[in-house]
């Protein structure tokens, strides 16, 4: 019940100018990029900018022509420069939940996940500037926000996850495997045991079903062991002092107690 995934972060586009209007929600960039700025976070950084950051509701890759999600509330500005943020992400169709830190392989080795209130709180969008993310919150079941736009050197950034995968209905086809390892195939067996003694009405259903329990209960402490074995004293170094506790007192060969 394990499976990864992978995100490719695109770095923050700051290529040329843009052209802004005070009160419009049309803008122009001096460059047409080979992307789609679409979803970005855009923030206008020369001349009196606005504290305000926006969102780029439409642009299509290889124009120049975009459009904001709201009014420009800053001073009409013909060349101004800009940076253009892309936060979140889709994941993988697959994504029930998320079972680790997201790994990356550039910054922090681990990118740890926050509510979004606390997101806002440490990292709100008001503040939001390009780099290599510190943190990740979820805005809904499959949208990670990160609290960082993207490298600024032009480069893009990967990163892992690992998650809990949904659960296919099983069809009849010797392709449709359970996600039961096999020494288990048997709990599956003894729980339909349990549905068709209830469809017959059968008294033996009570039983069927304790029997069904008893192997999840089973198959669930195997899994809880396996990890305790593979984790057990992982990297701990123990000190002499200690090592020496274990076995007794220190003695001489007369038996006297030194330590």
């Amino acid at each position: 019940m394990r499976a990864e995934g992978q995100l490719l972060l695109d770095p923050a586009y700051e290529a040329g100018t843009i052209s802004v209007t005070k009160g419009s929600v049309s803008a122009t960039l001096s460059a047409a990029p080979l992307i789609s700025l679409a979803g970005r976070r855009l923030r206008i950084t020369s001349g009196q900018a606005p504290p305000d950051v926006f969102i780029i509701a439409t642009h299509l890759a290889g124009a120049t022509a975009l459009t904001l999600d709201g009014q420009y509330t800053g001073p009409s500005a013909g060349a101004a420069t800009f940076c253009a943020m892309k936060v979140e992400y889709i994941l993988s169709t697959a994504v029930q939940v998320l079972m680790s830190p997201i790994v990356a392989f550039q910054g922090p080795d681990r990118i740890l996940g926050v509510a979004p209130e606390r997101m806002d709180e440490l990292y709100p969008v008001a503040r939001l500037r390009p780099g290599i993310p510190q943190a990740f919150c979820l805005e809904d079941e499959r949208t990670v926000r990160f609290s960082h736009g993207g490298k600024n050197d032009g480069s893009s950034m990967r990163v892992e996850y690992r998650y809990r995968p949904f659960v296919q209905d099983l069809t009849d086809s010797t392709t449709s495997i359970p996600l039961v390892p096999t020494q288990w195939m048997h709990v599956l067996s003894d729980m339909a045991l349990v549905y068709v003694l209830l469809d017959k009405n059968d008294d033996r259903s009570n039983a069927a079903a304790l029997g069904a329990r008893t192997g999840l209960a089973a198959m669930l402490k195997e899994n809880r062991r396996r990890a305790v074995k593979v984790d057990y004293r992982l990297g701990h170094i123990s000190p002499r002092s200690q090592m020496a506790a274990n076995r007794g007192p220190l003695r001489t060969d007369t038996g006297l107690i030194i330590g």
